[in-house]
């Protein structure tokens, strides 16, 4: 009795199984998943700035509803173009920050962040440059033009 044919076809299903479940995750997953993969970028949010492992000292206490987006592309690059969104009362504390006339913007978007083409200045603090509209504020990285970095 020849059993080769049966053997081929388990295997066949075998390979499609795991195809259908490993298409099947990613929709359930969500699209950022897929998204993030596609545009080469990890996005990530946060409901206070207490949940975030450790956040910029130029953070707000307050910040909530922090949305991230940072480039995958160049990996092992610690200098990976990073987006952060986020709400404060507060508003972004600029000691040992200066305000400075805008030259970049963030090279990752996230919906709802302020025009930062709209800002002529911005608030720079290290390698991040922020800009706020109201209670919405964004910030990115890297900021090159914007007060010598």
């Amino acid at each position: 009795m020849n059993t080769e044919p049966t053997r081929l076809s388990s295997r066949y299903a075998t390979v499609a199984a795991v195809g259908a479940l490993t298409l099947g995750a990613l929709t359930l997953s969500g699209c950022s998943v897929l998204q993030d993969q596609v545009h080469h970028q990890v996005t990530r949010h946060a409901d206070t700035r207490a949940d975030l492992g450790s956040p910029p000292a130029w953070m707000p206490e307050d910040a909530t509803d922090i949305s991230s987006s940072t480039g995958t592309a160049a990996k092992g690059d610690d200098a990976a173009p990073t987006t952060v969104v986020f709400t404060s009362e507060q508003g972004v504390d600029s000691a040992g920050c200066a305000t400075v006339p805008r030259k970049s913007a963030p090279v990752m978007t996230i919906e709802g962040a302020p025009d930062v083409y709209a800002a002529k200045t911005v608030v720079r603090c290290g390698d991040w440059s922020l800009v706020g509209d109201g209670r919405q504020w964004v910030a990115w990285t890297p900021n090159t033009g914007d007060g010598g970095s």
